[in-house]
């Protein structure tokens, strides 16, 4: 697919970075972002750092007119997620993490995406593993070989992309409801934000797209010591992501995360057992489990299938 077309056919597009703790690392994301090449772009911050940090070293970028910064009280990516698609303008949001950089084109080909598809709700380009020590450790990522169209509810068993290098397309996303406040990192469960926006999207008949033309770099380094700890947080958010479909009678996709469990949960330890080695990720188990169970327990809007807060008695 190609990425060139005319600048009258390119709207505002709005780049969105939450950040928390980052302090003068988001200066690299920011950066790589404001080098891009589109030639209408925004660029909001939302910081929900407890400190000035991140303020004080994205100063030194103070007078490009492009970029936002939004201090924010709330707590969790969800919540940031949602602040930031009532502060940007954009048709489109294009929103990656702040321990990622991106290419010069990274806009521009999500520009390029919506324009050619405007049945396409959502949209993954790859995320590749910054330079790290792999006897050491490892970083997430999601690398494809091909593009891929997802256009069924049915597709949403295939949704692999990475809230580090996603976009959205803003009049989809808002009649959805926006982002679910209690998923992703620092909410109440702590993974899943983009996976759920995608799914969500699917079952609202708009189609998710991703593309393998682009990827950012993400240096979201973790020690082997730490991957117990990250797969907890991943398979707790998308136990209780996959929880609505039950909430919501949605009964004829369950069988969507039981295989999720079955693949990515219960067989690598049996595959363990089965050739003789110690059994590992069973924290994938018991994180599942716990996050669906607690998901059941938390009221769901049917209708957009958002988790909400529970009322107080």
């Amino acid at each position: 697919m190609g990425n060139q077309l005319r600048q009258d056919d390119l709207p505002l597009i709005s780049a969105l970075v939450c950040t928390y703790g980052r302090g003068r690392l988001v200066v690299d994301t920011v950066a790589s972002i404001l080098a891009n090449t589109h030639p209408n772009f925004e660029l909001v911050v939302v910081d929900q750092s407890k400190d000035n940090e991140t303020l004080e070293a994205l100063r030194s970028f103070s007078a490009d007119p492009r970029l936002r910064y939004l201090k924010s009280a709330t707590i969790g990516k969800g919540d940031a997620l949602n602040a930031g698609l009532i502060e940007t303008k954009g048709s489109a949001i294009v929103i990656t993490d702040d321990d990622c950089t991106v290419p010069p084109n990274w806009l521009e080909t999500f520009a390029s995406i919506f324009v050619t598809y405007p049945n396409v709700a959502v949209a993954f380009c790859c995320v590749e593993a910054g330079e790290h020590d792999r006897a050491a450790g490892f970083v997430p990522d999601f690398v494809r070989t091909g593009d891929r169209m997802l256009t069924t509810m049915h597709d949403a068993r295939h949704v692999r992309g990475l809230g580090a290098g996603i976009a959205v397309r803003r009049d989809m996303i808002e009649e959805i409801g926006g982002f679910d406040h209690m998923l992703g990192p620092g909410s109440k469960f702590h993974d899943c934000d983009d996976r759920d926006i995608a799914i969500r999207a699917l079952l609202a008949r708009h189609h998710v797209y991703e593309t393998s033309t682009i990827a950012v770099k993400h240096f979201g380094f973790r020690s082997w010591q730490q991957g117990p700890q990250l797969a907890r947080r991943n398979f707790l958010g998308i136990g209780a992501a996959y929880s609505k479909f039950l909430k919501c009678g949605r009964i004829e996709l369950m069988y969507i995360p039981a295989l999720e469990f079955i693949k990515y949960a219960l067989w690598p330890p049996i595959r363990d057992v089965l050739h003789l080695r110690q059994p590992r990720g069973i924290v994938r188990i018991t994180a599942f489990a716990e996050g669906f169970v607690d998901g059941l327990r938390t009221p769901v809007d049917r209708a957009t299938m958002l988790f909400v807060e529970e009322r107080k008695k």
